[in-house]
């Protein structure tokens, strides 16, 4: 008895790899079809069918989409590589924009700006906010006292050379001088407090101005700005300093990111999303972001067909599909399945 089955038993083996090498045959030769795709029209046709018996609650908990969140937005740095990537980008779009006669109003129109215009003017409350902040802050105090020193400074250059002379000789001279030096000093000082706090009672002043003024003197402006062609605004900064501006726009975010309370919001409105969608079917939810069938076969059959090639030109094809399907092949128990067919079918 036992000299019969182990015949049976490598019979049974030799038949699941010949079943097997078959079956991964037959499946490269679907997946390689350069049209009507088999396989992948009819996987995206049943993924679809289906997806609207399906709820986004019953796919994925909250906490598991909080944590893909919390690892991608948290924790993620980026490499070396994709920050030189980000440059090399940087210095793309300077170079296009420095050479484009495209010009600001063909990217924002009048009737944009004039919607986020009016939609700014009409928050009053905040604009209160910052004119009592423009009057009380001591920071904006000092940084518009380094204004009016600025532009004294820029409109007196007569006076350098009194600024820089250097008094700490003795004599009756140095003394006149040193006399002069302190009052023009104490001068300049008093006049860039006048001026500092003219500057901020006029910018509180325009802050608090009717919409109605604002809105013409914002209109003005814009006729003015609207004509300029990109390579007119962009020929103003360097590559390096567009450069250095994204990365210091994504280094920002490192920091601003490990803070506490943005990652609460964060996660709060994730699970706002979360809470709203709950019960809607995958179907649904592909429609509500303008996606139906066609849409998935389309963006499917893009990119999959190339990529499906390329994996067979690097013959890594038969390795992939062979570690798909082998598990079942080469189990025992498919074997004793096999063999027990046989007994009872023979």
């Amino acid at each position: 008895m036992d000299g019969h089955r182990v015949p049976k038993q490598d019979f049974a083996q030799q038949f699941a790899q010949a079943l097997m090498l078959e079956q991964t045959r037959f499946i490269k030769k679907q997946l390689l079809a350069q049209q009507n795709n088999p396989y992948i029209e009819q996987f995206i046709h049943h993924l679809y069918t289906h997806s609207d018996q399906v709820s986004l609650k019953q796919c994925i908990q909250l906490e598991a989409l909080q944590n893909v969140v919390q690892k991608y937005t948290f924790e993620l740095n980026l490499g070396a590589e994709i920050l030189e990537f980000i440059g090399m980008v940087a210095q793309r779009i300077h170079h296009v924009s420095s050479n484009s006669e495209t010009q600001i109003n063909q990217l924002l129109s009048d009737e944009s700006f004039e919607l986020w215009m009016n939609k700014i003017l009409e928050l009053d409350q905040l604009r209160h906010y910052i004119h009592s902040n423009l009057l009380h802050d001591p920071q904006v105090k000092h940084v518009s006292l380094q204004l009016a020193n600025q532009i004294l400074e820029s409109n007196t250059p007569w006076l350098d050379h009194l600024r820089k002379l250097n008094t700490h000789q003795h004599g009756l001279s140095s003394k006149i001088l040193s006399f002069i030096q302190d009052q023009q000093q104490n001068i300049e000082l008093k006049l860039e407090q006048q001026l500092a706090q003219a500057l901020l009672k006029q910018l509180g002043n325009i802050i608090l101005l009717p919409n109605e003024e604002l809105a013409d003197i914002s209109l003005h402006l814009w006729d003015d700005i609207k004509q300029r062609t990109l390579k007119e605004t962009f020929s103003q900064f360097q590559a390096i300093d567009f450069e250095e501006f994204f990365i210091l726009v994504y280094e920002t975010w490192r920091q601003l990111r490990q803070g506490e309370y943005l990652q609460q919001l964060i996660l709060d409105v994730v699970a706002v999303f979360y809470d709203y969608f709950a019960d809607y079917s995958l179907q649904e939810l592909l429609q509500s972001v303008g996606l139906d069938e066609d849409d998935l076969h389309q963006e499917a059959l893009r990119f999959l067909p190339h990529t499906i090639q390329a994996l067979e030109q690097q013959g890594l094809l038969d390795g992939i599909l062979k570690q798909l399907i082998s598990p079942f092949y080469l189990s025992e128990s498919t074997h004793q399945f096999i063999e027990q067919y046989i007994q009872d079918n023979l």
